[in-house]
C-alpha cells in the first residue's frame, strides 16, 4: 500500500506510465474526477473544484513578475446571504494562490486514502518525507520527446520543439515559484526513470518492485 507521485517531462511518456502503473497495481489515478470526489466528501460542491497545476500554469510576463499581479485561474458561483438573510448568488474569482491552496489540501488528504498515483501538481514536494509515499521522476532524451509530441499532437518538428520548451519552462517556474525547488533535483525523488532507455513494461515492473519494498 502506497501513494506514488510522478513528475515527468512532457513527451517522456510519463502520463502513460502513471496510468499504466495505477491500472497494474489497482490504484486510483488522481485526476479531476478523483479531486472532485475528495472535495465533495469534505463538504464542497463539484462547482468549487479547480485543478490548478503545472499543466495549465502560464509563465508569468515581466509585468506580472515586476508588480506581483495575481492571475485569475477560474470562477465559481456560490450562494451567499445579505444582511437581512436573503440568499443570493455571487461569483468569486480564484487566483493562483487560492487555487493552489485548494489543490494542496486535496493532495495531502490523499495520504489518508492510500493506493493512489498522483501525476504532477507538486506531489514530490507536498508529500516529501511522508511514510509509504514513493516519488518517481520520468525523463527522456529531447529527440524522443519531440517524436512523441509530434505523434500525439500532430505537430511539425518545429512546433513540437516549441511546445516542449514552453511546457518545460512553465513546469519549472511553477515548482520554483510555489515550492522553491528545482524539479530536476534528483534528491526530490526515490528514482529517476529514463524512458528513452526503457520499454514501458520494464518501467512499470521497476516501479512495482520498488513499491513492494516500502
Amino acid at each position: 500500500m502506497a501513494v506514488i507521485t510522478i513528475s515527468r517531462q512532457v513527451g517522456s511518456l510519463g502520463d502513460e506510465l502513471a496510468e499504466k502503473i495505477a491500472k497494474e497495481l489497482g490504484y486510483r489515478y488522481f485526476d479531476k474526477f478523483l479531486m472532485t470526489e475528495i472535495a465533495v466528501s469534505s463538504g464542497l460542491t463539484e462547482a468549487e473544484v479547480i485543478d490548478f497545476n503545472e499543466d495549465n500554469y502560464k509563465v508569468r510576463s515581466f509585468f506580472e513578475q515586476l508588480f506581483g499581479r495575481k492571475s485569475p485561474v477560474g470562477t465559481i458561483t456560490v450562494r451567499d446571504r445579505d444582511e437581512k438573510g436573503k440568499v443570493f448568488l455571487t461569483t468569486k474569482v480564484f487566483d493562483e494562490e487560492s487555487s493552489l491552496t485548494f489543490v494542496q489540501a486535496v493532495i495531502k488528504k490523499l495520504v489518508d486514502w492510500d493506493n493512489v498515483v498522483i501525476l504532477g501538481r507538486g506531489g514530490q514536494v507536498l508529500l516529501r518525507g511522508f511514510p509509504h509515499v514513493l516519488h518517481i521522476r520520468v525523463i527522456a532524451p529531447l529527440e524522443f520527446r519531440i517524436e512523441n509530441i509530434m505523434k500525439q499532437k500532430g505537430l511539425t518538428r518545429e512546433d513540437a520543439l516549441k511546445y516542449i520548451s514552453e511546457k518545460d519552462k512553465a513546469a519549472q517556474e511553477y515548482l520554483y515559484r510555489f515550492y522553491n525547488v528545482d524539479w530536476n533535483d534528483p534528491e526530490l525523488y526515490h528514482m529517476v526513470l529514463n524512458m528513452g532507455m526503457l520499454k514501458m513494461d520494464q518501467a512499470v515492473k521497476i516501479v512495482k518492485d520498488l513499491v513492494s519494498l516500502i
